[in-house]
């Protein structure tokens, strides 16, 4: 039976920024598992555990020898390995020296058809104890943060300073260093209620530990009492306590004894819109609001997650700085009603957008324009595009708000709010914040359409404009989101099943845009192309979420389509009839046309030049197709019209010789399977897909 110990690992260090932390655990625990596999160590289960201060690795069960390694080693062929007395050549009797082993040891192995002289050599496994000092730093080497630090020399970095380092298997120490720190048996306790030092003498006496001095070291265990200290306190107050997922993460990895405090703040501050006194309290603060259990409306009281024992002094001090935010709030929205929201349009002038792009007001220009254009292609009552239009012109006012330039992540929201004070239309005011909207993946869509319009027109002005001035995503690198605007683009035109073609929406684009920038023809056509290559990116990759069938997505995407909505309804019904012998006669016929459809000089067909009555059907049956399918939105209809031009091929190519010497005869015929081809392409390249 194999012998198995548990090993623990603690990088104790300064705060690290809890955003940092997920990751961390992860890393940390992929790279122990690879440098583990690739030491033929074989272990249990791997478990990680974070805090502020210190990052935890538990592999349970590691086994106390690395695996016996039975290696082979290649000699010489064998025809130089012996002479022709069968004596071994010096290059045998040197492959024998090198590897430590006697002739009566060598074998043979056939390698590509050629036969070499083999040596198989047992690599006897190490002990997990000589291993681990030089595999546990490696596992530290290799984690990686976004804006690393480096103390000690640049060749060390970390997300914060380490301060010390405990590696322990079973009860033995393990003993390396990292970034000059020396590992021991020592960890820390809370930073102010039982900082230690503590000795530690096995991975359980760890846990018991740390549990002792204040340190909740399981994040889960932390997440669970945080919600449940959140959801008392609010019971207290009569409400629930509002819990905003990403905060909770955040202050889960902001703290190691979460200790829930509750405060209150002055009813007035209620009278400011909800969202300026949550803003204060969830992204300034890391505060939970409380609100009431029927109605969801704000209650003039929070929660306050410490990382310390309770006292009156945290309370005071939590409510003091909340109201000085509120009281700031309350002052700007003030300020900002003495005039209408139309009023700071002007000052627009004077916001930079991008430097080669102009500034915001200028953007505001192409965003009137674009959500004109795109209202009238789609058709929309006067009245809509005019409240669209009108959203437009006023979506960017707020920017130059006292509010949001306090507060930038009301933008939108402030916008919304004074455009009410100020008497616009409820159409208009719902727009200006719906406009960001979605703000990322899986975010609601606009709900309106003048939401969605300028939604449309903000996101592909700002995606032309910076393919226009070069700045385009590379790797990972995308600082303007521009993957994420594309997205959302796509997203709105899905929702709303919008009848708007790609291109004429590039188009708007690209003519809004020259009132700023000077576009040539040719850079014109560069841009046409990247931007459109860009937005099918980011269809394909909703089809593929969607899970939709690799070959299916390039079937549809290689040939021309309407509008987004119409490409995924196509998607999805050759996805539904992809096995079936619908879409398999569909592809049989298309791929006896399309070979040979390669070689035609045009499409133009001369009925006087036909010579066998089964060319004469075919042709007829391209035209009955071509005309039903002019009209047809129903791609399963569209298939069963492209299923019975199976039969008339089958024909033609039974009883026609394409390839004749008749120059003009040869051409007719491949310029008649170039037409049916261009019919088939009108609903799918089904050269893309295998027939079952």
């Amino acid at each position: 039976m194999t012998m198995t110990h548990n090993l623990l690992m603690e990088i104790g260090c300064e705060e690290i920024p809890s955003r940092f932390i997920p990751r961390a655990m992860e890393q940390l625990s992929a790279e122990a598992a690879a440098l583990l596999a690739e030491n033929r160590l074989g272990h249990g289960t791997i478990e990680t555990w974070a805090t502020p201060r210190r990052l935890v690795i538990l592999v349970s069960n590691l086994e106390m020898k690395q695996i016996d390694l039975v290696e082979k080693v290649k000699g010489p062929p064998l025809d130089r390995a012996y002479d022709d007395a069968g004596h071994p050549t010096k290059a045998l009797q040197g492959f024998i020296k090198n590897q430590g082993v006697t002739l009566e040891q060598i074998g043979e192995e056939i390698i590509k058809e050629a036969r070499y002289v083999m040596v198989e050599k047992e690599i006897p496994g190490r002990m997990t104890e000589e291993l681990l000092p030089e595999l546990l730093p490696l596992i530290i080497r290799k984690l990686s943060f976004p804006r690393p630090m480096y103390w000690q020399h640049k060749e060390v970095r970390f997300a914060r300073p380490i301060r010390w380092l405990l590696a322990l298997y079973h009860n033995k120490q393990v003993v390396f260093s990292f970034a000059g720190i020396q590992s021991g048996r020592i960890t820390y306790g809370h930073r102010f209620l039982a900082p230690g030092p503590f000795e530690i003498d096995s991975a359980n006496h760890y846990f018991r530990c740390l549990e002792e001095n204040y340190i909740v070291v399981d994040q889960n265990r932390r997440r669970k009492m945080i919600v449940e200290q959140l959801e008392e306190k609010a019971a207290e107050k009569g409400g629930n306590a509002l819990i905003d997922e990403d905060l909770l993460e955040e202050v889960t990895y902001l703290v190691e004894y979460p200790v829930a405090v509750d405060g209150s703040f002055d009813p007035s501050y209620l009278e400011l819109p909800q969202e300026v006194a949550i803003t204060s309290m969830q992204n300034h603060q890391r505060y939970f609001p409380i609100v009431e259990k029927e109605s969801g409306r704000l209650m003039p009281h929070f929660v306050g997650i410490s990382n310390n024992r309770f006292h009156q002094n945290i309370r005071k001090g939590y409510a003091k700085v909340l109201q000085a935010r509120l009281a700031d709030g309350q002052f700007f929205y003030n300020e900002d009603r003495k005039v209408f929201l139309e009023s700071h349009v002007e000052k627009l002038k004077s916001v930079i957008f991008l430097e080669s792009l102009g500034n915001v007001d200028q953007k505001r220009a192409r965003l009137v324009e674009l959500t004109e254009k795109i209202g009238r292609a789609l058709g929309l009552p006067t009245d809509q595009v005019k409240n669209a239009k009108r959203s437009a012109h006023l979506c960017k006012a707020d920017l130059v708000t006292n509010m949001v330039r306090e507060f930038p992540e009301l933008q939108g929201i402030m916008g919304r709010e004074y455009a009410r004070l100020s008497g616009e239309a409820e159409e208009v005011a719902v727009a200006i914040y719906e406009h960001y909207q979605p703000r990322y993946a899986g975010d609601a869509i606009p709900s309106t359409m003048a939401g969605a319009l300028v939604a449309l027109a903000d996101r592909i002005d700002t995606l032309a404009g910076c393919f226009a001035a070069g700045i385009q995503p590379t790797g990972s690198q995308d600082p303007y989101a521009l993957r994420r605007q594309a997205q959302g683009v796509v997203a709105i035109l899905l929702g709303f099943e919008m009848n708007l073609s790609l291109e004429d929406y590039i188009d708007y684009a690209l003519d809004a845009l020259s009132a700023t920038l000077e576009i040539d023809r040719e850079k014109r056509q560069l841009l046409e192309k990247n931007l459109y290559d860009f937005l099918i990116q980011r269809i394909r990759f909703v089809l593929r979420d969607r899970g939709t069938d690799h070959d299916v997505t390039e079937a549809v995407l290689a040939v021309p389509f309407k509008a987004t909505v119409d490409l995924v309804k196509k998607a999805a019904v050759l996805e539904q009839y992809l096995k079936g012998p619908l879409l398999d006669d569909v592809i049989t016929a298309y791929n006896r046309v399309g070979n040979l459809a390669q070689k035609a000089p045009d499409d133009f067909v001369d009925k006087k030049l036909f010579a066998d009555i089964s060319e004469k059907e075919l042709f007829r049956s391209l035209k009955t197709a071509e005309e039903n399918l002019d009209n047809l939105d129903d791609y399963v209809k569209a298939l069963e019209q492209l299923q019975l031009l199976k039969q008339p091929v089958d024909n033609y190519f039974d009883n026609v010789m394409v390839m004749v010497e008749d120059q003009k005869v040869r051409e007719n015929r491949l310029n008649l399977l170039l037409a049916l081809k261009k019919t088939f392409n009108r609903v799918a390249d089904f050269s893309k897909l295998q027939s079952p």
